[in-house]
């Protein structure tokens, strides 16, 4: 055979694709097994090579999607196996061109799936591969180029284009970590995907960005449970001082999964908590920057979390993720008041800044408050409390100013002294309050009075949904209080009919494309799933597939030779069928035509005698003698 030193670059740079594709994506015997079709490949000769059937082409799809869908989803990143699946189907391609070259493949197409699935298998690959990548390029450019191109363009170009790769890498990692938004454009694009008020200190009066941004009715997030708790919290404040509240004044404990569901990591604070009676699993759905934070509602006796190895857990019943930018996660909601303080006296829940002291006196005394000795006096405060801003005070995004007051950063005073406020000053007012008069307080942050739609299967909540109420601890369990008067109509645009069936198709195409890749049937086929994955891996069933194809080969070989005896058997009898045909042609002319039910040689005996058809009788006779020989 003579070696063609641009076929074997051809086999060379597709081996390297098969060989890089097995080693990053971890199934080394694969791309090994692809190297050697290849291998095999080269030497087939032109006359043996099969018919291109798309029949085969279009058959793996329906496989590589369902393997697309059995792989897990990873949070933060692109799942390695996104990459590596339309890699391996690509090399699968370039193997059936590869194959039917000259008689329906086309090299084209070898060279196009080939260098595709190359560069798809240098993602997450090691230094080696990536340099044995770099080869293969260049092979490919020097096989694929003109006979006539000077090597140093092909090295060249392959430097360039290698260059171009890691440029455009580290220029995407440098603005990925070190991304900023400037402009127009690039404060609508912030002001639309960040909320404003949800940080570990948190300013006084910092949730009204959201009730006046433009984008006041954009869709926060998904409770996927109509039976939820109308509240749903994200944080839980401790210190008050400064004008700002401050999560906690204690370092966070670190908690650990318990268990795993599916692919979330299960994280409690009780052992079994998830597990007891009467616990419902909800999935929350989040559409922006949540900050950390594991939204929940307030009887939440653990979260689920995604790719999460720890959470910080802060004894407020918060749970604070090391990473942002989460889309969903489960809370476990326990019964009625499931949540019971830690400690029975914790004294920072009845902490009051000094310099607040003589305020709250005074206020308490202009709202007549009764002593709260016993869990019914209690009661009956917070009830005095949230009347007297019922009749007294009116919900308003706007603060005035007072040209009286002398601290202009005061907001609280400010807000007692008009009469007017939102969500982050009643609830700071109430529970300073409540504080002062001995109920531990803490002041909270969230989302409250979701959309609900008989319809819908989740409750909705909007930018404008967006919080500030307290927790008081009443008879050993913490009770939500909202002290804010019902709210003024706020500057919000009602949704067209359109957007709203718009955001309920695609809140029932998340949830359906969640289902099938973490929902509960992902156990069913988890030991499938990591069977299947040993298999492949091993060499052992590469022996056996070897086995097999060896065996089918040989079945094919012995049919082909039976085939072959028969085309001959079959070119033999159509030469005699031929001469059979002209001399009964020429008999005709004679006069002499075969009965019907005669044979051949019937036919010859009954002409033997006659001289003038001699020669016609013989070539009769051969045929009878030679046409049913092999």
């Amino acid at each position: 055979m003579t070696l063609n030193f641009r076929e074997i670059l051809k086999t060379l740079f597709l081996c390297i694709a098969s060989v890089n594709l097995g080693i990053s994506s971890g199934i080394v015997p694969l791309g090994v097994l692809f190297a050697l079709l290849f291998v095999r490949e080269y030497f087939r000769k032109q006359e043996h090579r099969p018919r291109y059937r798309k029949l085969f082409a279009y058959s793996m799809i329906a496989p590589c999607a369902v393997w697309w869908v059995l792989v897990p989803t990873v949070e933060f990143g692109v799942s390695p196996y996104v990459v590596f699946i339309p890699g391996w189907y690509l090399l699968y391609l370039a193997l059936l061109q590869k194959r039917s070259l000259g008689n329906g493949g086309y090299e084209a197409f070898v060279c196009f799936d080939g260098c595709a699935a190359l560069l798809l298998g240098l993602y997450h690959a090691p230094k080696a591969c990536v340099l044995a990548g770099l080869l293969g390029i260049l092979f490919a450019v020097h096989s694929y180029s003109r006979r006539r191109t000077a090597a140093y363009k092909q090295i060249l170009f392959v430097l360039l284009f290698a260059a171009f790769c890691a440029s455009s890498l580290a220029g995407w990692k440098y603005w990925k970590t070190n991304r900023t938004y400037g402009g127009s454009w690039g404060r609508a694009y912030y002001e639309q995907n960040h909320m404003a008020g949800f940080d570990p200190v948190a300013p006084l009066g910092s949730l009204s960005g959201n009730y006046e941004s433009r984008y006041n009715d954009q869709v926060i997030l998904r409770v996927w449970d109509t039976l939820s708790h109308p509240f749903i919290r994200a944080a839980a404040y401790e210190k008050f001082s400064g004008n700002l509240w401050r999560l906690s004044i204690d370092s966070p404990r670190k908690i650990y999964p318990s268990r795993y569901h599916v692919d979330y990591a299960v994280f409690e604070t009780v052992d079994s908590a998830t597990l007891a009676n009467g616990v419902r699993r909800v999935w929350v759905q989040s559409l922006l920057d949540n900050f950390g934070f594991v939204f929940a509602a307030p009887n939440a006796v653990g979260v689920a979390v995604k790719n999460q190895d720890s959470l910080d857990y802060y004894r407020s019943n918060v749970y604070v993720a090391e990473k942002n930018g989460r889309k969903d996660w489960y809370y476990f909601a326990g019964p009625p008041s499931s949540e019971v303080l830690e400690t029975e006296v914790d004294s920072v829940f009845l902490q009051v800044p000094r310099q607040y002291v003589a305020f709250l006196d005074s206020v308490s005394l202009q709202m007549n408050l009764p002593a709260a000795t016993d869990e019914n006096s209690k009661m009956e405060m917070l009830k005095t409390i949230r009347d007297y801003f019922v009749r007294n005070f009116k919900y308003s995004l706007n603060l005035p100013k007072d040209s009286r007051e002398k601290d202009k950063s005061d907001g609280l005073r400010r807000f007692w002294e008009m009469k007017q406020g939102f969500c982050e000053y009643y609830a700071t007012l109430a529970t300073l309050l409540a504080r002062f008069h001995g109920i531990e307080a803490r002041y909270v942050k969230g989302f409250a009075f979701p959309e609900k739609d008989s319809g819908r299967p989740y409750l909705l909540y909007r930018r404008h949904n967006c919080h500030a109420w307290v927790e008081v601890l009443i008879d050993g369990h913490w009770m939500t209080f909202d002290a804010t008067p019902p709210r003024i109509a706020l500057n919000v645009e009602t949704p067209s009919w359109w957007r709203v069936k718009w955001e309920s198709l695609s809140g029932r195409i998340q949830y359906a494309l969640h289902v099938v890749r973490d929902g509960e049937w992902r156990k069913s086929v988890d030991d499938l799933q990591v069977f299947t994955q040993n298999v492949v891996e091993s060499w052992g069933f590469y022996a056996v597939l070897f086995v097999v194809a060896a065996i089918t080969l040989s079945i094919k070989m012995l049919k082909g030779r039976k085939q072959k005896k028969l085309r001959l058997v079959s070119k033999h009898a159509a030469v005699w069928i031929k001469k059979l045909n002209v001399a009964e042609k020429k008999l005709r002319h004679l006069g002499h035509v075969r009965h019907p039910g005669e044979t051949v040689g019937g036919f010859a005996a009954r002409l033997q005698d006659n001289a003038q058809c001699k020669d016609l009788v013989q070539i009769l006779q051969e045929y009878e003698d030679n046409r049913w020989r092999d």
